[in-house]
C-alpha cells in the first residue's frame, strides 16, 4: 500500500481504522481492542490497543493477541482493511457461531480467518502455531476446523464485495 491502512481516511472524515471501531460497536462488540505491531500508535476512540503475541509475525500474530486479551467466550475479528464489511454481515456472522466453536467465513475455497469469531480459548492454540514458527492463519484455522473447534461457512455471494480488502493503492476509492 506504502503507507499505513489504518489511517487511511475516508469520504466521511473517519480513518479507515475509526470505520472498523464503530462497526465493531453497531455490531453489538461489548468491547473492542486493536492489535498493533511494536512501536505504532494510532488514533482511536472506544477501543484498547494490543501489542500483536509475536512482533512481525503477520496476522496471526494480532489474532492471537486478540484472543488472549479477552474474556472468555467468542471473539469476533476484523481486519482494518475490509471497508465494505457491514454490520448485518457481521451479525450474520456471529450466528453461525455457537458457545465452544468459532466460525470462519470461507469464499470461493478460501478462509477468511481475518473476519471470523474465534472462541477466545484458541489464544493457547494460536500461540503455540507461532511459537512453532508457524504464522499461517489459513493453515491454522484448517487445523483448528478438523478439530471441531472452528466451523467453515460457505458464504453467499452477495459477501464477495464485503470480503474484499484494500491491498494496494489501485484499491483505494477514485475521489
Amino acid at each position: 500500500m506504502g503507507r499505513e491502512k489504518a489511517l487511511l481516511l475516508l469520504p466521511d472524515g473517519r480513518t479507515l481504522l475509526q470505520r472498523q471501531i464503530d462497526l465493531l460497536r453497531a455490531a453489538g462488540a461489548g468491547s473492542v481492542a486493536v492489535s498493533v505491531g511494536p512501536g505504532k500508535v494510532f488514533p482511536m476512540m472506544n477501543a484498547s490497543p494490543i501489542s500483536d503475541a509475536v512482533p512481525d509475525a503477520g496476522p496471526l500474530a494480532g489474532i492471537a493477541a486478540g484472543l488472549r486479551a479477552a474474556p472468555p467466550g467468542l471473539v469476533l475479528v476484523l481486519a482494518v482493511d475490509m471497508p465494505e464489511m457491514s454490520e448485518k454481515h457481521l451479525r450474520r456472522l456471529v450466528e453461525q457461531a455457537t458457545a465452544g466453536c468459532g466460525v470462519v467465513p470461507v469464499w470461493e475455497g478460501r478462509c477468511e480467518s481475518l473476519v471470523a469469531v474465534y472462541p477466545a480459548a484458541l489464544a493457547v492454540s494460536a500461540e503455540a502455531w507461532l511459537a512453532g514458527g508457524q504464522s499461517a492463519p489459513h493453515a491454522w484455522v484448517r487445523s483448528e476446523e478438523a478439530q471441531g473447534r472452528l466451523k467453515l461457512w460457505e458464504v453467499p455471494a452477495e459477501w464477495a464485495a464485503a470480503l474484499r480488502n484494500w491491498n494496494s493503492p489501485g484499491d483505494l476509492p477514485r475521489p
